[in-house]
């Protein structure tokens, strides 16, 4: 389903560059990881705070997704 201009615009609240530092800090925040003991693995508890459906919910993840493969491009050096 496609939605009008009108209504990104209107979900679309400047300036977005906030919204994509929080989702990179987010990230990079280590309280947010927890180990598991049984099975060694880690998981990421970390949610998007914003409303799927809003420009700040796509910024937020873009900036997780951006430090999610900074970390993985690290990690395979």
């Amino acid at each position: 389903m496609a939605r009008s201009k009108r209504y990104y615009e209107k979900y679309s609240v400047p300036p977005l560059k906030l919204q994509f530092e929080r989702g990179y800090e987010a990230f990079k925040e280590k309280r947010q990881w927890v180990k598991k003991l049984s099975t060694g693995a880690t998981v990421i508890t970390t949610s998007n705070p914003y409303p799927h459906y809003t420009m700040q919910a796509k910024e937020w993840q873009r900036g997780y997704d951006k430090a999610y493969f900074e970390n993985l491009n690290e990690l395979s050096r």
